[in-house]
């Protein structure tokens, strides 16, 4: 699946299309945005938040474990010469300290976890 820049709507308000979804991106008004939609930065935090409640709740199902819900907080701290994510996952549901510990781990295997923490190369062109 690419994503496609579909068109520029206004200021800096870009609309976006999946092969089945649309979404908007802006920045705020102190960037001369319109906020009508997450900043790149959101989507980038939104991101890892979904793949992290999506593995564990996948994993839970898969293993038996009453995990009712996962709520995760992610924000990035720093950027630049270093950059830093920070990440908080609270779980809901009759889980053993075992499940927990279990759940922790699999957080660090989230596809995008995986993905960030190991960098990518990206290759740009012109058309």
């Amino acid at each position: 699946m690419a994503v496609i820049s579909g068109k520029r709507l206004e200021a800096y308000t870009y609309q976006f299309r999946t092969d089945s979804h649309e979404v908007i991106a802006d920045v705020n008004a102190k960037l001369g945005g319109n906020d009508r939609g997450p900043n790149p930065h959101e989507y980038l935090e939104v991101a890892l938040a979904a793949c992290t409640s999506i593995t564990l709740q996948m994993y839970a199902a898969k293993k038996n474990m009453a995990l009712e819900s996962v709520d995760v907080g992610v924000k990035i701290t720093a950027e630049g010469a270093s950059n830093e994510i920070k990440r908080t996952v609270r779980l809901e549901g009759d889980l053993s300290e075992s499940d927990r510990t279990n759940l922790l781990a699999i957080a660090e295997k989230c596809p995008i976890h995986k993905f960030l923490s190991a960098g990518a190369k990206i290759i740009t062109s012109l058309e």
